[in-house]
């Protein structure tokens, strides 16, 4: 029996779904903003581009009534009036454009990935491809589309149902008037019905995220067999740790015997330090610790015959402020000078024996 996967996704995890292009996205969110956009813009720019259209057709439509018109005068104006179409709708589909991919910025940020461009070949089989149909997703997805269209169908039929009058007076309008009226119908119409389809691709991308997320949870096994790769075995890290530790114990042991004191707290702290002064500024700390390691420099200061001096303010004051190799702080000069001449004597005496 699987794990459950109750984990929240690690960034590792995210990011190499992100590689793949695995991510939350609704296709109906980008159709939905670049319709109601592109709607929107034409709403603003269709009086310019009717002013515009009427111009070419007032200039260009009048040539043909000419007896001695060619062919290629014909071709020429067609291919005129294309052209000056094209122009002019130029900014509606440059606007449609930047309206996708700021969507789909919104949705992703800017991925760039070449994996969902691959060719699937499983997608081209028929029986996959009615499995995928009959599938919790796919029936989801079928749900879903009768829904939208449920639903944007209804919008747009109360619209014309609230506007039954205005359709049907249309006739008794002149045909200037009822056409800027049924443009004016249709455009509102086109607006609403892309306002709900807007409102559905919101909804949609939520669900999108969420099934997306939950795609993405991981076992606690998949978590640890993670953290092992990205960063090592957590066993071999502490064995790694303890043996680095060891050696530098011993380094520091093995440094004991070239201490000239040892200052004690004297049951739970142990210091020794060294004094050469041809090669040292100031006595250094070649060896410290508490409890087990305090008794282990003792030990070793004894079998070497290194002095031990109890001093307990000057033993916790270099525990906690010395660290191993360096000079002793300047503030412990005084004390610590003290305790070197007291040892001095102490040999000088053994000597004169």
């Amino acid at each position: 029996m699987s794990e459950e996967r109750t984990q929240q996704a690690t960034p590792k995890r995210r990011q190499e779904a992100r590689r793949r292009g695995q991510v939350a996205r609704s296709p109906d969110f980008t159709g939905a903003v670049a319709a109601l956009g592109g709607l929107a813009g034409l709403a603003f720019y269709a009086p310019a581009l009717y002013a515009r259209l009427a111009d070419v057709m007032r200039q260009d439509l009048g040539r043909l009534a000419r007896p001695d018109l060619t062919q290629a005068e014909v071709a020429n104006l067609g291919l005129t009036l294309l052209a000056t179409l094209a122009i002019a709708l130029m900014p509606i589909f440059l606007g449609l454009f930047l309206l996708g991919m700021a969507a789909n910025v919104l949705q992703v940020g800017f991925l760039f990935t070449g994996q969902t461009l691959a060719p699937d070949f499983s997608r081209i089989n028929p029986l996959k491809g009615l499995a995928r149909l009959f599938s919790p997703t796919g029936l989801f997805e079928l749900a879903k589309a009768a829904l939208k269209a449920l639903v944007i169908g209804y919008v747009g039929y109360s619209d014309l149902r609230a506007n039954q009058t205005t359709l049907l007076s249309l006739a008794a309008l002149d045909l200037h008037a009822g056409a800027s009226t049924l443009a004016g119908l249709a455009l509102g119409l086109a607006l609403k019905m892309a306002g709900a389809a807007f409102v559905l691709a919101v909804v949609d991308y939520g669900i999108q995220r969420y099934r997306h997320e939950r795609s993405l949870r991981m076992s606690q096994q998949e978590v640890k067999e993670e953290l092992k790769q990205t960063e090592g075995n957590p066993q071999l890290k502490s064995y790694l740790r303890q043996l680095r530790r060891k050696l530098a114990q011993k380094r520091m042991m093995q440094a004991v015997p070239k201490a000239d004191v040892v200052v004690t707290n004297p049951t739970h702290i142990a210091v020794a330090l060294r004094y050469d002064a041809a090669t040292m500024r100031s006595p250094q700390v070649v060896a410290l610790g508490a409890d087990y390691i305090a008794e282990r420099i003792k030990a070793i200061a004894r079998e070497h015959h290194i002095p031990l001096v109890e001093n307990k303010p000057l033993a916790r004051a270099l525990y906690q402020t010395a660290e191993i190799g360096m000079e002793i702080p300047f503030e412990l000069y005084q004390a610590v000078a003290e305790i070197l001449a007291f040892v001095y004597a102490l040999k000088e005496r053994a000597r004169g024996r």
